[in-house]
């Protein structure tokens, strides 16, 4: 594999246009990218870049080779992840991420149903509110909720979330139920991370500022200030769908309800899928049914 050596550096450097933003895509130090930079060009008696202290510049005959060798770097990958699709058993290592109460309550029960069935799978899971970088953190899967904003990765539908206004009954007795949005002023809002609730009205969605004596980052704890009267909350459906079948909570202003929203499965941009991605998104949307 000589010949291969500096090929992934050098076309990191030459669509990067920077040693610093190569490393950090490739997940290596700027000194291995340079290095190995460097060798590729005395190997081929060819100067590919030309180097400032403020950039990189690809030389012509840079220039030529980055585009015919990214095609060679393409077959490879699509043959090195072409051997992957045909594993008629997930096995090896996956490493994936999902928020933290999502990830504990739905996504780590499948998760463990999957490697229940799939002994040869070992799984790295960190569940994090923060929302890690793929690429950097060497992630196969992440589980992402609501509406995605990096466009450059894959996605897979898992299921839907839709945020619900409620409260309980003892609440709605005492203080009356709203049936506008103004009417909110006049209550007491259970308040989590946003002061922020998001509503639809007039076809368009929108939010709404609230206010309220009750100011907790958990949903849980709202969910259980809710249910003792403290006020209306509005959360996801995860959250209080028991209660409100059990009539411990009633919705309420349902017209504004925000549309639904999507939950994801995101992973590398790659041709083809490895099995265990594949097979462990099909595990969560058979167990995440909508």
């Amino acid at each position: 594999m000589a010949r291969w050596d500096g090929i992934d550096e050098f076309i990191a450097v030459g669509e990067e246009g920077s040693f610093t933003a190569a490393a950090k895509t490739l997940g290596l130090s700027v000194a291995h990218i340079s290095r190995h930079v460097t060798a590729l060009e005395q190997r081929l008696n060819t100067q590919l870049l030309t180097r400032t202290t403020r950039k990189v510049v690809l030389t012509k005959e840079g220039e030529i080779f980055l585009h015919q060798i990214k095609h060679l770097q393409h077959a490879m990958d699509d043959a090195t992840q072409g051997l992957a699709t045909h594993q008629t058993t997930p096995k090896g290592k996956i490493k994936l991420t999902a928020p933290v109460m999502y990830g504990e309550t739905f996504i780590m029960p499948i998760v463990h149903n999957f490697m229940h069935d799939h002994p040869e799978v070992e799984v790295i899971a960190t569940l994090s509110n923060e929302q890690e970088d793929l690429l950097e953190g060497g992630f196969d899967l992440a589980i992402r909720l609501g509406h995605l904003k990096d466009s450059s990765l894959k996605a897979r539908r898992l299921s839907a979330r839709r945020f619900i206004m409620c409260a309980s009954p003892s609440y709605l007795r005492r203080f009356g139920e709203p049936h506008t949005l103004g009417e909110l002023n006049n209550h007491q809002c259970l308040i989590g991370n946003s002061s922020y609730w998001r509503v639809h009205e007039s076809e368009r969605e929108k939010h709404i500022k609230i206010a309220g004596r009750l100011h907790c980052n958990s949903g849980w704890a709202l969910v259980d200030g809710a249910k003792k009267g403290l006020g209306i909350v509005q959360l996801p459906d995860y959250y209080i769908g028991n209660e409100i079948n059990s009539g411990e909570l009633v919705p309420i202003l349902t017209s504004y309800q925000p549309k639904q929203e999507g939950v994801w499965g995101i992973y590398p941009p790659r041709q083809f899928v490895t099995t265990n991605v594949r097979v462990l998104l099909d595990y969560l949307v058979a167990g995440l049914k909508e």
